[in-house]
């Protein structure tokens, strides 16, 4: 049996995402009863995860404080356990981990345990170390995943997070029907559209394949609830094509980074037609004049430029993170298959023996 691809999970997301939409009333009422219960004794929520699953909890930080009107803290599940001074009994914790054996994320939740917070864990339906010691557990429902660069996790566990909070402003009150059906409309819409960006994406990549194959650093650049997924896209290459990427939000990357670019350095800046957009397309407009590996991905633009992704996004202006994920993905996908990387050769294995990041394997 041949072993399932990036591409071929990428494939999958739109699937997974329509399935948990279609099954959010009864995946994550638990969540909404309890909330709602206790929404007037949450002071803050703390989103709490490692390596991608961390990066969903940056991206998903906006809307839930955006609906839920609760301070919501992001921290990774290391300096939770370890370093976190300020959360207390009265705090709601969420932590994330797709396998579920995270030994920070076991680590955090037993904290959370100690300190007398009410915690949940999402993670996939399985009997994992993590499951065990949460006090409850939201599915993420995206099915296995057997690669370590997870891409429709990523995806499935941003739409969690997006649908716990809808499903618990609803159940409490805090949001009317008409804005719970609206919102889950928008939602439908963009996941209706994944389809085309992967198509639109290859298309782009197959068009500009002769420089971009040659890619071995460059900085991914984004603004606003994109934070997270330019860190994510960056990760993604990391792990993929294991040369340097580093994601910057556009403003910081104006504060010194762009120092550090050369002749050879590559840029890929996220740009949805949101607040920032202007800013975004005229660093494009001035890097492509100067550097011949300056990227832009964004809506349809005034211009037919090669190395312009003139996507057919929605752009929604909470939920487009789902969709200008996927070229990131794909991207780190296409570079290091071009480059003839091979995933299953494993830089420092000694590393994993001597720190270990699971409690048990996942098969």
């Amino acid at each position: 049996m041949t072993k399932p691809t990036m591409l071929d999970y990428i494939n999958e997301t739109k699937a997974i995402l329509l399935d948990m939409l279609n099954k959010r009333n009864e995946t994550y009422n638990e969540f909404a009863d309890v909330y709602t219960a206790n929404v007037g004794k949450y002071k803050n929520i703390y989103l709490i995860g490692s390596g991608t699953s961390f990066n969903s909890c940056i991206t998903a930080q906006p809307f839930l404080e955006k609906i839920l009107n609760k301070h919501v803290v992001i921290i990774n599940s290391y300096n939770f356990a370890h370093y976190e001074e300020l959360v207390t009994s009265n705090d709601l914790v969420i932590a994330i981990t797709q396998e579920g054996e995270s030994t920070n994320t076991i680590a955090a939740l037993n904290r959370a345990n100690n300190l007398n917070c009410d915690n949940f864990v999402i993670t996939e339906d399985r009997d994992n170390s993590c499951s065990k010691v949460a006090q409850h557990k939201i599915v993420l429902a995206c099915g296995l995943e057997h690669i370590g660069p997870k891409t429709k996790g990523y995806s499935a566990s941003i739409l969690t997070f997006y649908l716990i909070a809808l499903e618990a402003a609803k159940t409490a009150k805090v949001i009317t029907a008409e804005a719970y059906s609206n919102y889950i409309s928008r939602i439908e819409r963009v996941v209706d559209n994944l389809d085309n960006i992967i198509e639109e994406t290859k298309s782009w990549f197959d068009l500009n394949k002769e420089d971009l194959e040659k890619c071995d650093h460059g900085y991914i650049l984004g603004y606003g609830i994109n934070k997270g997924t330019i860190i994510e896209g960056a990760l993604k290459s990391l792990e993929t094509v294991r040369e340097y990427f580093q994601p910057f939000e556009l403003e910081e990357f104006l504060h010194g980074p762009i120092a550090s670019m050369h002749d050879n350095t590559y840029t890929i800046i996220i740009a949805p037609r949101t607040y920032g957009y202007e800013r975004a397309r005229k660093l494009y407009e001035s890097l492509d004049s100067q550097n011949a590996h300056s990227y832009l991905v964004s809506g349809r633009q005034e211009t037919n430029a090669d190395h312009v992704l003139n996507g057919s996004f929605i752009s929604d202006e909470d939920f487009n993170p789902l969709e200008y994920c996927i070229p990131l993905q794909l991207f780190a996908y296409l570079l290091y298959t071009s480059q003839g990387k091979d995933l299953e050769v494993r830089n420092y294995p000694d590393t994993k023996e001597a720190l270990t990041t699971k409690a048990k394997d996942v098969q």
